[in-house]
C-alpha cells in the first residue's frame, strides 16, 4: 500500500499490447489504488484514479465511496466529505453502516458525546441544535442528515403501511461479541445502546438468554417508532 505509484504503473503496463494481447484491469485493481492514494493523503491522485476507473466502465459503488470518505475523514477534510456525500446521493448509491461510521469517526465533537453517555443526543437533529457544531463538522452532519432523510422516509412508509410490507415477529439488536459477550470484557456498544434505549423509552429489553443483545416484538417496535417520530 505504500508503493501505490508503482502499483498504478503496473496497471498501465497491463494495458500495453504484448503480442497483440492486452490485460484489462478489474474494479478490484482500481479500488486498491484508490485506497492506497487515500491512505497516503494523495487526494489528487486518488480522484484521478476514480475518474480513470469510471472511464474504464467501472462505476463508483458503496465500497469505492467508503474508501474515499474514509481517506478524507482520516485527514479531517470535512468539506470534501460533504462533496462526496452529495456525489454519492446524486448517484443513487444507498448509505451503509460504514458510511455513518466514517462520518462520525471524523467528527471529534460527535465522538466525545458518544463517550459522555449522560448527555447523549438521541438524534442528529438534537446534536445540531444542542451541541453547536460549527465549521466542517456541522456541514458534514447536516449533509448526512439530508441523505438519511431519504432512507428514513422509505422506512416510515413501510412502518405505516404494514399491509404491503411484512413486519418481523421479533427484532434483535446485537451489541456483544456473539456467545462470548459475557466473558470478553464489558461491551461499550451495549452500554451506549442501553443508555439510548432508556432515554428513548424503547420497547427493547436485554435478552435473558443472550445478554449481549436487545430483543422486542416487531409490532411493538413499529408502534414505538411511529410514536417517537411524532412532533
Amino acid at each position: 500500500m505504500d508503493k501505490t505509484h508503482q502499483a498504478e504503473n503496473l496497471i498501465h503496463a497491463f494495458k500495453q499490447t504484448d503480442g497483440g494481447h492486452t490485460i484489462q484491469p478489474s474494479a478490484f485493481e482500481f479500488k486498491s489504488i484508490i485506497y492506497g492514494y487515500g491512505r497516503l493523503g494523495l487526494f489528487q491522485d486518488m480522484v484521478r484514479v476514480v475518474d480513470d476507473m469510471e472511464i474504464n466502465g467501472f462505476l463508483m459503488d458503496i465500497v469505492s465511496y467508503s474508501m474515499v470518505l474514509s481517506a478524507y475523514g482520516i485527514h479531517g477534510d470535512h468539506v470534501e466529505m460533504v462533496s462526496w456525500l452529495r456525489r454519492m446521493r446524486n448517484s443513487v448509491v444507498p448509505l451503509s453502516i460504514r458510511t455513518f461510521n466514517f462520518v462520525y469517526n471524523s467528527c471529534p465533537t460527535v465522538m466525545r458525546k458518544v463517550v459522555e453517555l449522560n448527555d447523549l443526543p438521541l438524534s442528529m437533529e438534537e446534536l445540531l441544535l444542542n451541541e453547536c457544531l460549527v465549521g466542517g463538522e456541522a456541514m458534514l452532519i447536516k449533509e448526512l442528515l439530508s441523505c438519511y432523510a431519504i432512507f428514513e422516509e422509505e422506512m416510515q412508509k413501510r412502518l405505516l403501511n404494514a399491509s404491503n410490507y411484512e413486519i418481523p415477529a421479533q427484532i434483535n439488536v446485537v451489541c456483544g461479541v456473539g456467545n462470548h459477550s459475557r466473558v470478553r470484557g464489558k461491551s461499550l456498544v451495549k452500554a451506549l445502546v442501553k443508555k439510548m434505549m432508556t432515554k428513548m423509552k424503547r420497547p427493547l429489553r436485554i435478552n435473558r438468554k443472550r445478554d449481549g443483545c436487545f430483543v422486542a416484538k416487531g409490532k411493538a417496535v413499529k408502534f414505538w417508532l411511529c410514536e417517537f417520530r411524532k412532533p
